[in-house]
C-alpha cells in the first residue's frame, strides 16, 4: 500500500474513511438545518414572518393596526421581513453545517492537492487516449490498402 499511496500522493484508505465521515456529517447538518426557523420582526413588531429553511414561509402575523399602512408600505415591508428571515436562517443553516465539518477532514485540508492531482490525472488520461487514437488510426491506415 505504501507505493500505491507515495505513487497517488495521498493515502486512499484515508481519503475513503474521511468521505465516509464527511457525508455523515453533511446528512446530520442537513437535518438539523431542515429544522431552523427564524422570525424577523418589523421595527415597530406589527408585522412578523416566521421562515423554515425546510419549506420557506410558514407563517405571516400582520397587527390590525398595520393594516393602517398604504398597501404599498405593507407589501415592502413583508417582502423586506422575508428576505431578512431567509437570510438570518440561512446564516444559521451555514454555521451549524461549520460546526459539522472537521477542518482534519483529508477532503478539506488537501483540497487543493486533490484538485491538483485529479487535474494531473486527468491530463494523463487525455495523452494517454490521444495516443492511442493516434495508433488506431496508424493501424487502420496499415490495414486499408
Amino acid at each position: 500500500m505504501d507505493e500505491f499511496t507515495r505513487a497517488l500522493g495521498f493515502d486512499p484508505e484515508k481519503f475513503a474513511h474521511d468521505a465516509n465521515r464527511l457525508f455523515d456529517r453533511m446528512s446530520a447538518a442537513h437535518r438539523e438545518a431542515g429544522g431552523i426557523t427564524v422570525r424577523a420582526e418589523s421595527d415597530d413588531g406589527r408585522v412578523a414572518v416566521d421562515y423554515a429553511t425546510s419549506s420557506g414561509v410558514t407563517r405571516i402575523d400582520i397587527d390590525p393596526r398595520a393594516m393602517r399602512m398604504g398597501s404599498d408600505e405593507l407589501a415592502e415591508t413583508i417582502v423586506a421581513l422575508i428576505h431578512r428571515a431567509r437570510h438570518d436562517a440561512e446564516t444559521r443553516a451555514r454555521e451549524r453545517a461549520a460546526e459539522h465539518l472537521d477542518p482534519a477532514n483529508s477532503l478539506i485540508a488537501d483540497r487543493r492537492l486533490l484538485g491538483d492531482l485529479t487535474r494531473d490525472a486527468s491530463r494523463t488520461l487525455e495523452e494517454n487516449l490521444r495516443d492511442a487514437t493516434e495508433m488506431i488510426e496508424r493501424l487502420r491506415a496499415l490495414i486499408r490498402p
